[in-house]
């Protein structure tokens, strides 16, 4: 069993260390008591409060205002040192606890894919989503196909991401078998709403979205399809004119009483 060293550390001065450190055992708890018995892949993750403090060997993930490639998390590696890295974006969100878990579960996420494949070279056979008949080769990302901000547990009140099994790129579907942590997938690469499984076919990399219930494949330059954007941006305008109503109808509640308590 492979063994890993992670370095967690906040450069957005924002994070609370106590909390840091929090973070940190709740995914060194993940990666050893429910990855490694299925990944065999283990190790320690250890917070840290600047870059000087890391010993030797550690791979460095960051917390940042912003990711180098501007998504919510990312690992990959430096091509000088060949030293694995991670980050995730410290985001604002309506409430506090909401920001807390997008955080943490991004964290989660890119500390135990950075773990199981550092180098992006894990990858997998199996069936083409648009041509059965045709293999590809899947790269082996563990929260990508369950990528929904809303899935995943708790390990000592901090939230984790779910992940899948080897079992995800089974041929066939085997009665009883689970291919993620949470149990929630029904068969192998099957995909949440809006998540994704990264694949290679003929040399080119292209995604596999799961958008409105099917399958939607894009070449990975091409990004995110329209229609699953539409969703999130009508999901985000449903929740602005929700939130405004709250708002609206608290100041007149407020004014109501105002008036009453002058009668």
């Amino acid at each position: 069993m492979e063994y890993r060293r992670i370095a967690l550390l906040d450069k957005t001065e924002k994070v609370d260390f106590e909390l840091l450190e929090q973070i940190a055992k709740a995914i060194q708890i993940q990666l050893q008591r429910d990855v490694a018995p299925k990944w065999d892949v283990s190790g320690e993750v250890r917070a840290f409060r600047t870059f000087g403090e890391i010993p030797a060997g550690f791979w460095a993930v960051s917390i940042l205002e912003e990711t180098e490639n501007k998504f919510n998390g990312t690992h990959w590696y430096d091509s000088t040192t060949n030293i694995p890295y991670a980050q995730a974006r410290l985001t604002d969100w309506v409430t506090q606890e909401y920001a807390q878990n997008h955080l943490t579960k991004v964290l989660s996420e890119e500390i135990i894919e950075m773990c199981i494949d550092p180098y992006g070279q894990r990858i997998v056979r199996g069936k083409d989503f648009e041509d059965d008949t045709k293999e590809v080769e899947f790269l082996v990302e563990l929260a990508d196909p369950i990528a929904n901000p809303s899935i995943g547990y708790y390990i000592n009140d901090i939230f984790v991401t779910n992940f899948i099994y080897p079992s995800y790129f089974n041929v066939t579907h085997v009665a009883g078998t689970k291919y993620d942590h949470l149990g929630l997938l029904k068969k192998p690469l099957d995909l949440f709403d809006r998540s994704y499984q990264i694949f290679r076919r003929a040399g080119q990399w292209f995604k596999a979205f799961m958008v409105q219930g099917k399958i939607v494949v894009r070449k990975s330059s091409e990004g995110v399809p329209l229609e699953a954007f539409e969703s999130k941006k009508l999901l985000q305008f449903l929740a602005f004119i929700l939130s405004l109503f709250l708002v609206v109808f608290l100041i007149f509640r407020f004014l109501g009483g105002k008036l009453n308590s002058k009668k």
